[in-house]
């Protein structure tokens, strides 16, 4: 009996041993970082911190100085991980909860920035219902084939918050185009295809990482004597990760009493953690006509200066009927798209005012005639940032 009580003594003693260099080693991490932090050095305490970390030192103070490093380095995505990793202990921390929503805010996820403001206790003015932003486009669509007049499209739209978890799109459309050619008895018809169209998108976060996405899109289309309506759908699921963002969906419906489906794959990767650098991948596999197509669209963006990015495009496939941004944009004009690529420039008027200036250039195949023609694309587009 003695000699058990010999050694557990011997035990007690190492442990509280141990106990006391570990909470001397976690003075030592909090002093450091709480020095690296108030002198702004937030490359080294970026360092260091994560190495603390490595070793095993983690508790929310570090975490909460290692996060606010990386967001004032511009690496929104990695900060947002590591107030994760304190959320995930304490859902209710009231800095790490307004810090997610900033940088969420900052990656244009507006649907988990509201997921976030949704646990804040002290919201200083956010609302559960508000609007989220409004917006304009306008683009003018210019051919070399002598049977086609120029086309225009253009939008309108609203965005709004309904609950800290649900979002809701919307936009009214009207595109129109003056298609010449023969008829069946060689007389000239100059015919206008004209869409008028109604799109509205409903989200729902599920949580800070993962959303359920579904939207409607009406389209009325007059051509000649015919007019058509379309009905289509498109259900999807969104996962956002340290570095990526990652989305399955499916469009669906009918569009121009031609059965539609089509089933993408997007996947957004931010190699620095914000929009200084990212690229959009997205693959579609389309079932029209009893046909498939598949269609691959790639992006590459990058900050050029200060307010101001540029975004390169390029689209393969038949497009034939193909839905693009959440079913959103339709291209079913007369005329099938072959190709497509173009470049995008954003601007940053203002605290609230987002300016777009758009270029596409596309090959056309003919419908009523075995030729090919070109298109150039030019769009101006603003958006409205409550």
């Amino acid at each position: 009996m003695g000699k058990i009580k010999y050694v557990l003594t011997i035990v007690f003693i190492l442990l509280a041993g141990g106990i006391k260099a570990q909470v001397s080693t976690m003075q030592v991490v909090d002093s450091t970082s709480t020095g690296l932090y108030n002198s702004g050095d937030w490359k080294e305490l970026i360092v260091f911190g994560n190495q603390s970390v490595k070793n095993g030192i983690d508790f929310p103070g570090l975490r909460l100085k290692i996060a606010y490093a990386y967001m004032m380095s511009g690496n929104f995505k990695l900060a947002l991980k590591n107030y994760d990793d304190i959320l995930a202990n304490d859902g209710y921390n009231p800095t790490a909860r307004f810090y997610a929503y900033l940088c969420n805010s900052y990656l244009n996820n507006n649907l988990a920035a509201s997921y976030n403001a949704g646990y804040i206790q002290n919201k200083n003015g956010l609302r559960p219902f508000t609007f989220i932003d409004a917006g304009t486009e306008f683009s003018t669509k210019l051919n070399n084939d002598i049977n086609r007049g120029d086309a225009s499209y253009s939008r309108i739209s609203l965005s709004n918050r309904l609950s800290w978890c649900w979002q809701l799109e919307q936009s009214l459309v009207y595109y129109n185009q003056t298609i010449f050619r023969l008829s069946d008895n060689d007389n000239s018809i100059d015919a206008r295809d004209q869409q008028k169209e109604y799109y509205a998108k409903l989200s729902y976060a599920a949580s800070a990482h993962f959303s359920i996405l579904g939207a409607y899109h009406y389209v009325n289309t007059s051509f000649e004597t015919s007019v058509g309506n379309s009905n289509l759908g498109f259900v999807g699921a969104r996962f956002t990760a340290p570095y990526f963002d990652l989305q399955v969906d499916m469009n669906f419906g009918s569009l121009d009493e031609k059965p539609v489906e089509q089933y993408d794959g997007k996947f957004t990767f931010y190699p620095m953690g914000n929009f200084n650098f990212y690229t959009i991948s997205r693959a579609s596999d389309q079932h029209l006509n009893a046909s498939d197509h598949i269609i691959l669209s790639q992006a590459i963006g990058f900050k050029l200066i200060k307010n101001t990015w540029l975004e390169s495009a390029v689209t393969i496939g038949d497009q034939d009927d193909y839905l693009d941004a959440d079913g959103l944009y339709i291209y079913n004009a007369i005329d099938k798209t072959t190709f497509k690529c173009g470049e995008t420039l954003f601007y940053q008027l203002s605290k609230h005012m987002q300016l777009q200036l758009d270029y596409v250039y596309e090959k056309k195949d003919d419908t009523y005639q075995s030729l090919n023609y070109e298109q150039n694309s030019i769009t101006l587009g603003l958006i409205w940032k409550f």
